[in-house]
């Protein structure tokens, strides 16, 4: 059974094990040849495939976003076709009037097309985290960039939670194969359906996978921040955060922790400012610009405070819980992957030669 499903899917196969490890075989490729970039969880913005200095991190977001699309993209062409093609010629009929019981015979695709392609695009993802965060040509450490890895596209491109995200596009497109009977319907449900999906985890629900910490400033240092203050660079060393966080939501709050919308458009702002040509030296600038920012920052204060906010929360995740949250959310795919082969053999069984 095992060789007959290899023989009849071996270009679905190959499709869906080689597409994966040749991406990250180019990628790897790349970036030893380019010598290896910073530690960075962001993605480059660099994107001149000619410019030596940019190569690898061109190739590596290039990468990183066919890596996202990958588990959509093979679960409507490789998920969906597995059994549709033979839903819709019927061949299925000589494979259910055999001996092989429809579990077998349901279960044999899933061991050989699913499982090795799911392994496949796990592997790239693990290379990709590789090439990005292991091949810095200098002495760095872990660069913080004010992004975290637990960002979107980045944490799903780059850990094993990829091949999770793929078993849930091939079992779903397994799912809808057999019951709309249609390749085409099953191919549009299977991409809206998995780019739903893939959307809510990073929106909704990876915020959730443990208790967010809570970073709180009074009114007065919040405005304090907006309308001057020291930027991190002129700060002291041990006082700079090295290691990025993942902010999950940020706002003003009451006294009692609840979230407070500011209308800023309450606020009595001054109307007579005045040009840096108006002044007839930088000291006399600098002077009413002072005065005016120590004006603004009053004004904020007391309408802040005005419309009940007494302080200013951040939630967020330290970039540490990235392969804690890397097996949670593959944890997570997996049961839903395991949901829809469920249904799938409902529907087998139901299935009618």
């Amino acid at each position: 059974m095992i060789w007959v499903t290899w023989r009849q899917f071996r270009t679905t196969i190959l499709f869906g094990v080689l597409t994966p490890l040749l991406l990250a075989a180019i990628t790897i490729a790349i970036t030893l040849l380019d010598g290896g970039v910073a530690p960075i969880p962001v993605l480059q913005g660099c994107l001149g495939i000619g410019d030596d200095y940019c190569t690898a991190e061109t190739a590596q977001t290039i990468a990183i976003l066919l890596t996202i699309a990958l588990p959509v993209v093979l679960g409507a062409f490789v998920g969906v076709t597995v059994f549709s093609r033979d839903l819709e010629r019927r061949s299925h009929v000589l494979g259910l009037t055999q001996s092989v019981s429809r579990r077998r015979w349901y279960g044999v695709r899933v061991l050989v097309v699913f499982v090795p392609t799911m392994l496949a695009v796990a592997l790239l993802g693990c290379a990709l985290y590789w090439a990005k965060y292991r091949t810095s040509p200098g002495a760095f450490a872990f660069m913080s960039t004010g992004e975290s890895r637990l960002d979107f596209p980045t944490f799903g491109a780059t850990g094993f939670v990829a091949g999770a995200y793929t078993a849930v596009g091939l079992m779903l497109g397994a799912a809808c194969a057999l019951a709309m009977r249609n390749t085409i319907a099953a191919m549009i449900t299977t991409v809206v359906v998995s780019t739903a999906f893939l959307a809510l985890l990073p929106t909704q629900i990876r915020e959730h996978y443990a208790s967010p910490e809570v970073q709180r400033q009074t009114v007065e240092q919040k405005t304090s921040e907006m309308y001057g203050g020291t930027p991190d660079f002129y700060l002291p060393m041990d006082s700079i955060t090295i290691y990025p966080r993942w902010n999950v939501s940020s706002g003003y709050v009451d006294r009692h922790g609840d979230v407070v919308a500011i209308d800023w458009q309450r606020c009595t702002w001054p109307d007579d400012y005045r040009d840096m040509s108006e002044f007839e030296t930088v000291a006399e600038y600098e002077e009413y610009s002072d005065r005016r920012s120590a004006d603004n920052a009053r004004i904020a204060i007391e309408c802040v405070r005005g419309q009940g906010a007494e302080a200013f929360e951040t939630k967020y995740h330290e970039d540490r819980l990235f392969w804690r949250f890397q097996a949670i959310e593959t944890g997570l795919s997996l049961v839903i992957a395991a949901l829809f082969g469920g249904l799938s053999l409902l529907l087998v069984r139901r299935l009618r030669p």
